[in-house]
């Protein structure tokens, strides 16, 4: 079908197109936060950009890429970015380049010539080779364009690819990118209309490739059938050639990873040092020592081989589901460590999935065929049990007034599909966004950054949606979500989208996301956790002195972040993402308004953690509990390893009571351990007690020795 037949008859694709066009006015308009910092970006394509990458982010089909804008003449030639990435595992630079036209496309999806892409990608690449020289020290240094090319300067040397991702407000054209002699070898990636209707519009978690085999091998691969069949699924054995699954992964990456598999290496980054000393030092016996891979199809097409025996020519839509290690490192060994494959065959179980298996049977092959390592102890697929619920729990309770709901998109394109099925004529159409606007559309990304922005993990938040919504998952617990705790939830999601206009409203020029989560983290920290998202549900927005606590309080938190990481000429990008930074944060010289104080002492009750409870009325903090909160809190858990060692040296040479010292002791090493879990827990009053006594005993120990030394 040519892209204009597809754009004037298939439904669904314009359906996608206006869906896509609505979710980039929400975020030029800014009911939806824009991410970082494009603001010299014309607005329509900010918003398309940030969107697309966030949209491919979320399925696995991208890395996390920062969104940075910067379009100018250098020597002769043209060059842009609008986003950029660093794998370091794979040495490999991502860069972003944006192809639209500054307007939406309204009814139709505009054609988009391969020239036009191809001078959009050798941009990209003329921006790259720009970042030789350090161009970085000439911009505005508290830029997001400022920190895109330092990164870009200090690994330029390390890079050995590059990938050119064109994203296409329109339909592109089939284009090639002629490979730049001065550069590393360069691939062009484009995603346009038709593409990402393709991905996000299917409800699978990957995009559905059909492979054909003959593109790569000589004759079709030879197979085994296993004879396992059943109504939902039939098994294939066979042997993948080293080359094959090099040259495979090499051209579709991580998107040949099931989701599981991706988001655990992705999150890990890991090289498997065994298969790679094997691959380099003994590749004849690579088939023996390895477990080989395990992987899912939708679709299998055969033929002929030479000798009249069957065997299989395409894959469409494979999913490794197990040894996706086996792959990458097949994949780096030749591309890194310049490893003969010729030898090397890598056995592999393939299982047939029926359509209408796909969604429920693919995660539970792959959780299960990974019960060796640690991919199987998170679900990361839209099946896990707390995103069922979640989405069951929206789909039921119902907003104060009884007129709307939130929408828990647990799967991405679910709003769009619904909104679609239900609204079959424009006023049914009508009726559903007023039942369920798309500003009350929460999906799996923005939950995590909302829920670990306020669990105090700002720092995981800032290493971008995908580890942070790996951080998320793994931090799950077996508890089951009740209404009251879906209510808690969305209101944490309010408090968290006000945060996010109040930084629209004070207009950062950069690291805006970074302002947002450290806030609310600080918030979260400050208050002990104690802002009543009860009321906050009932309102369906946060109070005017939370948004003012809000207001008065990010700018000291973006300022604090960009003048350490400038004053330790670190790029503020990286800074975000470390504990130091959180730890620095929670340092800040900012107070909670009395009037704010004094509403969290009237009968919210604290975290029940230590000893908040005199037998089972829970009590609140005094004045005088609260600074020693906020002392012990400021410690970080190498201060607090250190008091405790201070204090074991003083029990042995001045004869301090055992009870005395058990209890300081017992009390630091518990508080030790709530810091290196980012404070996950608070300390009770009785923990902070001991502490500070702990402090006050050392303190004077160390007066009294002065004295006596002089």
């Amino acid at each position: 079908m040519t892209p204009s037949i597809l754009e004037k008859k298939d439904s669904r694709f314009l359906e996608f197109i206006v869906a896509l066009e609505e979710s980039v006015r929400q975020r030029r308009l800014g009911d939806v936060d824009v991410g970082d910092e494009v603001q010299s970006a014309a607005p329509w394509e900010e918003a398309f950009t940030v969107e697309v990458l966030e949209r491919l982010g979320d399925g696995g089909d991208l890395p996390d890429l920062d969104p940075a804008y910067f379009e100018q003449k250098v020597g002769r030639r043209n060059a842009k970015l609008n986003a950029y990435g660093i794998s370091s595992v794979d040495r490999r630079a991502d860069l972003v380049v944006t192809v639209h036209t500054g307007e939406t496309p309204g009814e139709s999806s505009p054609n988009i010539p391969a020239a036009e892409v191809t001078t959009a990608a050798h941009k990209a690449l003329h921006a790259f080779r720009s970042a030789r020289e350090s161009r970085h020290e000439k911009m505005e240094e508290s830029s997001a364009a400022a920190d895109m090319f330092q990164t870009l300067h200090e690994h330029h040397e390390s890079i050995s690819e590059l990938r050119v991702i064109v994203l296409v407000n329109g339909i592109a054209r089939k284009a090639d990118l002629e490979q730049p002699e001065d550069l590393p070898p360069a691939k062009l990636d484009v995603w346009d209309h038709v593409r990402l209707a393709r991905v996000c519009s299917s409800g699978l978690p990957y995009e559905d490739v059909t492979i054909d085999l003959l593109d790569h091998i000589e004759e079709p691969l030879p197979f085994v059938d296993s004879g396992v069949q059943a109504e939902d699924h039939h098994c294939l054995l066979t042997i993948f050639p080293g080359e094959l699954l090099y040259s495979l992964y090499d051209e579709l990456g991580a998107r040949l990873l099931e989701l599981n598999v991706r988001s655990f290496l992705q999150a890990r980054g890991k090289v498997n040092k065994g298969i790679r000393k094997t691959l380099k030092e003994d590749p004849e016996h690579f088939f023996a020592f390895n477990n080989g891979i395990s992987a899912t199809v939708a679709g299998i097409a055969y033929g002929e081989r030479a000798d009249g025996s069957q065997g299989i020519t395409q894959l469409r839509g494979l999913q490794i589901v197990n040894g996706g290690q086996t792959t990458a490192s097949i994949h780096r060994a030749k591309k890194q460590d310049k490893c003969d494959l010729s030898r090397v065959g890598v056995q592999a179980k393939i299982t047939i999935v029926t359509a209408e298996h796909l969604e429920s049977l693919v995660p539970n092959i792959s959780r299960y065929s990974n019960t060796q390592n640690k991919v199987n102890e998170t679900d990361f697929s839209a099946n896990h049990p707390f995103h069922v619920l979640l989405q069951q729990l929206s789909e039921r309770v119902w907003a104060p007034g009884e007129t709307t709901r939130w929408f828990y998109e647990r799967a991405r394109g679910q709003w769009e599909v619904a909104r679609s099925r239900e609204g079959t004529t424009p006023a049914r159409k009508k009726a559903f966004d007023v039942r369920t606007p798309r500003k009350q559309r929460i999906d799996k990304a923005l939950l995590a950054r909302s829920e670990n922005s306020w669990n105090q993990k700002p720092h995981i938040v800032s290493r971008g949606g995908q580890k942070n919504f790996v951080e998320f998952m793994t931090s799950l617990t077996d508890e089951t979500v009740d209404e009251e705790a879906y209510r808690r939830i969305v209101a944490r999601v309010i408090l968290y989208k006000t945060a996010e206009s109040v930084a629209r409203e004070i207009g950062f020029s950069a690291y805006r996301a970074n302002a947002v989560t450290y806030t609310i983290a600080l918030l979260a920290y400050r208050t002990s956790g104690r802002i009543r998202f009860g009321q906050i549900w009932a309102d369906q927005e946060v109070s005017p002195l939370i948004r003012s606590v809000l207001m008065e309080w990010m700018p000291v938190v973006h300022d604090s972040i960009t003048e350490m990481a400038f004053g330790q000429g670190k790029n503020v990008t990286e800074w975000a993402k470390k504990t130091e930074c959180w730890a620095a944060v929670q340092n800040l010289s900012v107070e909670v308004p009395d009037e704010l104080m004094s509403i969290l002492r009237e009968g919210l009750s604290l975290p029940n953690v230590g000893a908040f409870r005199d037998g089972s009325v829970v009590r609140q903090l005094s004045e005088l509990e609260v600074r020693r909160q906020e002392r012990v809190m400021a410690m970080t858990a190498a201060d607090l390893a250190a008091t405790f060692r201070q204090l074991s040296k003083y029990f042995n040479s001045h004869g301090l009571p055992f009870k005395s010292w058990q209890a300081m002791t017992g009390c630091l090493t518990t508080i030790q351990i709530y810091a290196e879990n980012q404070w996950t827990h608070i300390p009770s009053p009785k923990q902070t007690k001991q502490v500070l006594k702990a402090l006050d005993f050392i303190e004077e120990r160390e007066a009294a020795d002065g004295d006596d030394e002089g």
